[in-house]
């Protein structure tokens, strides 16, 4: 009792011995605030906050929320560079799909790494990586469900997910169902066909296809099962999945009206019926070994069987189109990547790349035609990295050496292929990078079939087995400034142009329109610039991200045009306590429809208010988008070319107002467990149908 009274006067005596000027002097609090984000010559890194990882359900959600400078806004699974570039997401170095991103337990996301061009043997020479770095953990595991619904939209799914390990080994075991049934799921279009005669003129008239909206239903069912076993150390990684992939569509019908002006043709009525079914296995390897010496080695195998159903019945007035076509593809893969450390005088990776692909495709109906393609590809290479500081440099090259055979002819190419990088950061708050990658693309087998088969009155489509491969060039520019924990920045260029392009040419005679493919078309080229920046003000509690970019697309022949368009994207998200709300708006998008056809496309805006709940096990959120849309009108895209030129009107239920309510729920068991990739649904490669 008394050593506590000695205690508790001790500081009060020592106060009343102090002069006044020191008793009066107030202590003020000192925050520390940990950097959540910086960068350099080499990579970008960004750590995610609570608050983030409770509001997000899957990965791609989480870089959402997370607004990483380099990155377009994220909606749904797509995620790309701000410039619209695909980027490759891996867990613990190992490559992610979306079904293991969905199956990620959110609260062991410790960082995010953006890396451009890495030259790390086990990003696979990918372009632009985003990997999760995950919490490590002794022994144990979790479960996780997930499942989504969305609401007069009507489609949803269940995934499960399981993971155990024990000691080194990992296992996880992952299942997933999906439904459809959408009824609003078509187009109408307005075709012009322009056909010589015999006197010499030209027979021009327009044939308009209208759907009767009640009509229109598509069905679609997919289930699949996937195992994984993954085996690592410090200096061993064995990964290894197996799976599987059932996709049903019984159902895709629609009815209604065809008309023509002038009247050259009765008017009648239609309808259309297809069915198709897609049975695929896959699997996949990712092999990592540190060796002595400096070295490693990566070795990534991956195999795939699918065999694929297309059956399509049109009728219009007496007169009947019926097509069928049934595929069988094997495919298989190897990438080896050999690398060595000189230290200082940087790394050396020898690469080299296989690849083998056979596909057997009978077709029935208006075309009776079997296909046979024999693809072989080996692709030798070397890549030099350098790093000193701030400085990164980067560059690879080698051939691809392919071939073909179809049906009863070869042919035998070898063509190179070319990465450059440079990355320079002024500090850990600012760098600056350029990007360059050449490649020689091979037509694939869909489009070298010669079977000539007919869709409907006026027009049919056809292949051509003498393509050749095409060439095509980016540059890629981007500077990133990141001042403090609240506010970063980030501008870009990108551009991007193609040689010896390939693309859909439409062949006209007095009976009609003949789609081909022809390799003497003009140029395609696509520039993209603009800025993204965002801020986080009210201590972290709100976040303002949006990005402004102007895109330029040419086509040459035979479409002949060049359009611009500015697209914008603005996103606001509110924490607070376990709540959050979202804001999003996406501009109307403008752009093409790839290199081979000159369609221009015009998407309308979207809008969506989010509210999510999550405590780190429960995670729920509701969306709503599009609320003052009641149009069921997605978007317009016109194709213009000599002979034949297309209007169409897409319709389906991502314009029009809809509701999306999802949930996960994860349980973790043991203790620390190891966290890696999950296990995910397998895709088998495309089949040979020619489309």
């Amino acid at each position: 009792m008394i050593a506590a009274a000695l205690l508790l006067a001790a500081p009060v005596a020592l106060a009343l011995e102090l002069p006044d000027s020191a008793a009066a002097t107030e202590l003020h609090e000192v925050v520390v605030e940990a950097q959540l984000q910086r960068t350099s010559a080499t990579v970008s890194t960004y750590i995610p906050t609570s608050r983030q990882k409770n509001s997000a359900q899957t990965g791609p959600e989480l870089l959402g929320h997370m607004a990483i400078p380099q990155l377009g806004m994220v909606t749904g699974s797509t995620v790309t560079t701000a410039s619209g570039q695909a980027v490759t997401l891996f867990i613990d170095s190992v490559p992610a799909t979306e079904q293991d991103l969905s199956g990620m337990r959110m609260a062991d996301v410790r960082k995010v790494e953006y890396y451009d061009f890495p030259s790390d043997p086990r990003f696979l020479g990918k372009d632009h990586v985003i990997n999760f770095v995950m919490q490590r953990y002794e022994y144990g595991g979790y479960v996780k469900a997930y499942a989504n619904e969305f609401f007069i939209a009507n489609s949803g799914q269940l995934n499960l997910y399981a993971k155990y390990q024990r000691g080194r080994m990992t296992f996880d075991l992952a299942v997933g169902g999906y439904y459809s049934a959408n009824d609003h799921l078509y187009s109408n279009t307005t075709e012009t066909f322009r056909l010589p005669q015999a006197d010499g003129g030209v027979k021009e008239f327009e044939r308009v296809t209208t759907v009767d909206a009640a009509t229109a239903r598509v069905r679609h069912r997919n289930l699949w099962p996937t195992f994984k076993a993954l085996y690592k150390t410090d200096k061993t990684t064995l990964s290894n999945t197996i799976g599987a992939n059932f996709n049903y569509q019984p159902v895709h019908s629609s009815a209604g009206s065809v008309s023509y002006e002038p009247a050259y043709f009765p008017a009648t009525d239609f309808s259309s019926a297809e069915d198709s079914r897609d049975r695929s296995v896959t699997y996949s390897g990712n092999w990592n070994f540190i060796l002595p010496g400096n070295n490693t080695l990566n070795f990534n195998p991956y195999y795939s069987y699918i065999r694929t159903s297309r059956n399509s019945l049109y009728t219009e007035g007496a007169g009947e189109y019926q097509n069928g076509a049934e595929d069988r593809t094997h495919r298989a893969t190897a990438s080896l990547r050999f690398s060595h450390s000189f230290g200082r005088a940087g790394d050396v990776t020898v690469i080299l790349n296989g690849y083998l692909n056979h596909s057997r495709t009978h077709y029935s109906g208006t075309a009776l035609a079997t296909d046979r393609l024999t693809t072989h590809r080996l692709g030798p290479g070397l890549l030099y990295s350098y790093h000193a500081g701030k400085f990164s440099g980067m560059l690879c090259g080698g051939f691809n050496y392919e071939s073909v055979r179809y049906g009863s002819t070869s042919d035998h190419t070898g063509e190179p292929w070319a990465d450059a990088s440079l990355q320079y950061a002024f500090s850990d708050k600012s760098s600056i990078s350029f990007d360059f990658h050449h490649s020689v693309w091979t037509p694939s087998s869909t489009y070298r079939s010669t079977a000539v088969i007919q869709s409907y009155p006026f027009f049919s489509y056809t292949g051509n087995p003498d393509l050749d491969a095409y060439r095509s060039y980016d540059f890629n520019t981007r500077y990133v400034w990141m001042p403090r924990n609240g506010l970063s920045f980030a501008i870009f260029g990108y551009g991007n142009f193609v040689t010896d392009r390939f693309a859909f040419d439409y062949e006209a005679t007095s009976s009609g329109v003949l789609r081909t493919i022809t390799q003497d078309a003009g140029g395609y080229s696509n520039w993209f610039y603009g800025a993204n920046g965002t801020v986080h003000l009210m201590g972290r509690k709100l976040m303002i991200n949006g990005q402004a970019g102007h895109r330029i697309v040419h086509h040459g022949a035979p479409y002949c045009w060049t359009r611009g368009a500015l697209i914008w994207h603005l996103q606001a998200w509110y924490y607070t306590g376990p709540w959050n709300f979202g804001l999003q708006y996406q501009s109307p998008l403008m752009y093409d429809d790839g290199i081979m056809n000159g369609t221009r496309i015009r998407e309308r805006c979207s809008y969506a208010a989010i509210a999510g709940w999550g405590n780190g096990t429960w995670s729920v959120q509701c969306r709503l988008t599009n609320p003052f849309s009641r149009s069921w009108r997605a978007a317009t895209s016109r194709m213009h070319t000599e002979a034949y030129s297309v209007v169409r009107t897409s319709y389906n239920t991502g314009s029009h107002c809809f509701i999306l309510l999802s949930a996960t729920c994860t349980l973790g068991f043991g203790k620390k467990i190891q966290r890696g990739g999950e296990a995910s649904q397998q895709q088998g490669t495309t089949s040979g149908i020619l489309q």
